[in-house]
């Protein structure tokens, strides 16, 4: 790596048989360099995990670098390749790696964020851990950054994430209970919109930082953060400013989660994870997403979440965690972790950030009834 990372964290192993995210334990989890040939043991697949990269804010990549050579040096037999949408018969954008492998292999879909292209660098350490894994990795454009209509979790965009699958179905063999759907920031939203319309299709989804409704977080921002362009880029997608009653508002509606994870309760297998001391996307968002998808006696109340954002503090009665080790691994300790049907929500102390191995390892042993 050059940055005298990875050499250390090689020469230690960790193998751990059930790191607890809320209440569901995980694999076998093998922490170390890429192995020349792995067994899966006795309880389940081994994974190995990415520890040079524990979360987006740390590293290495510049956070809005968007380079294929970047791409290219990490994973040499990544591919650029267009898609043709069946929406609207367009050629559409997306990264692909085949690992070549006879037998059927999990799918790891990556969403790039809110401003960046599906060459977003910060998505490498999942082309890396699909390489040291044997998994197969798409990573489509999904119509861009989103300060336009077509993009923006719009028809258009969801569409795009459903063909790219398509195509890397077509392309490699992968295991259909293995389809896994990573989303972070902007991005986390369109996963959780897309696996609420399409609940059997994903083995598991793992949203950071999720928005949750799009004319909330309009007003949040305009009044915490009226300078900057994320507010005119709702605008910009959805026809106008979101205010009450307008169509714009409705639009708005249409493409956050909030209108329809209601309809995955129970069905999918999501994680959800926030910064307490994010001031982009208030952890409020993740909470009332894993409100939708919880069973009613475990939902988090009104005003512990108002008076969470507020304070940036968890209530007395909510505090304790059982999240993963990987997320102290990574230096954002979990300091609230709930589960509930098949959601978990983790609030961890950090930003506006996503935590490589928690989500990776978490999905690893998720698999589509």
């Amino acid at each position: 790596m050059g940055d005298g990372r990875e050499s250390g964290s090689r020469s230690r192993r960790w193998r751990v048989a059930a790191l607890g995210v809320g209440l569901t334990a995980l694999p076998a989890v093998c922490w170390e360099g890429p192995p020349a040939a792995m067994a899966a043991p006795p309880a389940g697949e081994v994974v190995t995990l990415i520890p040079e990269f524990p979360r987006a804010t740390a590293g290495p990549f510049p956070f809005g670098a968007q380079e294929l050579s970047v791409w290219r040096a990490r994973l040499p037999r990544v591919e650029p390749v267009e898609i043709t949408s069946t929406a609207d018969g367009t050629k559409q954008a997306a990264l692909f790696y085949d690992p070549g492998r006879e037998a059927r292999r999990p799918l790891l879909v990556v969403l790039h964020s809110w401003s960046e292209s599906y060459l977003q660098n910060i998505g490498i350490p999942y082309g890396i851990f699909a390489e040291r894994n044997g998994w197969v990795l798409i990573a489509p454009d999904h119509r861009g950054p989103y300060h336009r209509p077509e993009a923006t979790a719009s028809e258009l965009a969801q569409q795009d994430v459903l063909d790219a699958i398509g195509y890397a179905k077509r392309r490699a063999r992968v295991d259909p209970a293995r389809i896994y759907l990573v989303g972070y920031s902007g991005s986390a939203m369109t996963s959780l919109v897309i696996a609420a319309k399409h609940p059997e299709m994903f083995g598991g989804v793992v949203a950071w930082v999720p928005i949750h409704d799009l004319v909330a977080w309009y007003s949040y921002l305009e009044k915490h953060a009226s300078g900057s362009h994320y507010a005119r880029d709702v605008a910009a997608s959805c026809g106008g400013p979101p205010v009450h009653g307008s169509r714009a508002a409705e639009e708005c509606r249409r493409r956050s989660p909030s209108a329809h994870l209601a309809n995955a309760r129970g069905r999918v297998n999501v994680l959800l994870g926030a910064g307490i001391w994010d001031h982009l996307v208030p952890p409020d968002h993740a909470l009332r997403a894993f409100n939708d998808l919880a069973a009613p006696a475990d939902r988090i109340g009104e005003d512990d979440l108002v008076r969470l954002v507020r304070t940036r503090r968890i209530p007395a009665h909510l505090a304790g965690s059982s999240a993963s080790p990987l997320f102290k691994q990574a230096g954002v300790e979990g300091l609230l972790a709930r589960t509930s049907e098949r959601a978990t929500v983790v609030l961890f102390q950090g930003g506006h950030d996503l935590v490589y191995n928690a989500g990776l390892a978490w999905l690893a042993d998720k698999r589509r009834d």
